[in-house]
């Protein structure tokens, strides 16, 4: 997970990959889940998904990540590289859907959850009744890792202009499914300024370009 580093906040206008826009809409092929029958813990977003928000995490060196987030409680997230104000090149996408949230009482709990020793960034975590194991840092069998550190800007109305940012600490877990691609499990301990905080929890899966449209 080398890639991923502390980012900086965006200033300029946001250029969002694959005709991404707000307002627009996310339509998914359920097949392939409903082929797997219920080997997943989740239930993929059906029908047209209105992109009520974008996110986006400037990882340096061109790179970003771009969340389009959707009607029914989910996001798409599309890496990029490539200049802001111009062609952005795609790379991995994956289809994510919240799960599960904790509020942490106060500040002094929530940065437990990003203290060594803490369930974020252990070697694996239990979830849905499924164990998965994490995909980001050092060898898993080596203990915990340091949850990666994200900034995000998040926009709602216009893409000129951010409504808001937040930093996320952050870890990915996967878990392989019989038949089918493997789970991920996202968890972000989310940080919206003070008093604001939240560990969110999201099941996904990785995406190819045929399993959505963009409309």
């Amino acid at each position: 997970m080398s890639a991923f580093g502390r980012a900086r906040p965006r200033t300029d206008a946001a250029t969002f990959p694959l005709g991404a826009r707000l307002g627009g809409a996310v339509v998914l092929d359920a097949t392939p889940f409903k082929l797997a029958g219920d080997a997943f813990a989740f239930a993929c977003p059906e029908g047209a998904q209105i992109i009520e928000a974008i996110g986006a995490i400037d990882l340096g060196a061109g790179a970003r990540l771009h969340r389009l987030y959707l009607s029914d409680d989910a996001f798409v997230q599309i890496a990029t590289t490539g200049a802001a104000t111009g062609d952005l090149g795609v790379g991995e996408i994956a289809l994510f859907v919240y799960a599960d949230a904790i509020a942490p009482a106060d500040q002094a709990a929530f940065r437990r959850w990003v203290e060594p020793g803490s369930p974020l960034g252990a070697a694996t975590y239990a979830f849905a009744g499924h164990e998965y194991r994490r995909v980001w840092g050092d060898d898993p069998e080596l203990g915990w890792a340091p949850p990666v550190a994200l900034d995000e800007d998040v926009y709602k109305i216009s893409p000129d202009a951010k409504d808001y940012d937040l930093t996320l600490y952050s870890m990915l877990y996967a878990r392989d499914v019989d038949g089918g691609r493997g789970e991920l499990l996202l968890v972000s301990a989310e940080d919206a300024g003070p008093n604001d905080y939240c560990i969110s929890l999201a099941l996904g899966v990785a995406l190819t370009r045929a399993d959505f449209e963009i409309t």
